[in-house]
């Protein structure tokens, strides 16, 4: 009797089908989960085995591009710290094939292990993993028990994705007074260079007070770029 696809396999078919169903274009993009940098394979430019995850993918999706990856299968901090640590490698080579603003939509999506979705350290590790903010912004989907849960959980994920549309209706169609893709960054928005910056200060905003703040974003707007 099959068991199926395995979890990195699962969820990057569903994100895939999610995907499609938003008419977003997907992409594999192996490149991205190899093991040298753009521009070459010599030892200098190429990390070892030890050094990334024992397996990855990789997909262009819209304007995003993603890697996806799997959890241990124990709830420990040190074993989620090397996990994290060579997916952040993985993403580091990832980075080396994006443009400055691709690299801005890089995204890791990790699975947990059957189980995970209730147990209470793997709820904490998973806040732990998504909290760090180096390389790529990371989201972990932690997997129920019953296996015939996997849609429901897997939509809750989904609606803490880019791939989530709150402002659409159950049938898919927009709310009569809703004309565009929020998702979408508006022809007249800030650059995503400005919204880095802006990015950046508020999440140094503990090194900071608040008027130096105000400060740092008002010049921040002083030399925005519209893009």
């Amino acid at each position: 009797m099959s068991e199926g696809p395995g979890p990195l396999d699962d969820i990057v078919r569903r994100v895939s089908s999610a995907a499609a169903t938003l008419k977003l274009p997907v992409s594999e993009q192996a490149q991205l989960v190899g093991r040298s940098f753009n521009g070459g394979s010599s030892a200098a430019t190429t990390l070892e085995p030890g050094e990334l995850p024992p397996e990855a993918r990789a997909l262009r999706i819209g304007r995003y591009t993603v890697v996806f990856g799997t959890l241990p299968d124990t709830p420990t901090l040190p074993g989620v710290r090397e996990t994290l640590r060579r997916y952040r490698n993985q993403c580091v080579v990832a980075r080396s094939f994006l443009s400055s603003n691709e690299s801005l939509d890089l995204q890791l999506f990790l699975v947990g292990p059957r189980g995970s979705e209730w147990e209470r350290k793997w709820k904490s590790l998973g806040l732990f993993l998504e909290r760090d903010d180096r390389v790529a912004r990371k989201l972990a989907w932690l997997r129920p028990r019953d296996a015939a849960r996997d849609d429901d959980s897997f939509d809750d994920f989904v609606r803490r994705t880019f791939l989530a549309r709150p402002w659409q209706e159950d049938d898919g169609e927009l709310h009569d007074n809703q004309s565009l893709d929020l998702d979408e960054p508006a022809p007249t928005g800030l650059a995503r260079s400005t919204a880095e910056d802006f990015d950046n200060i508020a999440l140094d905003g503990d090194a900071r007070t608040p008027d130096e703040i105000v400060e740092f974003l008002v010049r921040a707007w002083e030399r925005r770029e519209t893009s």
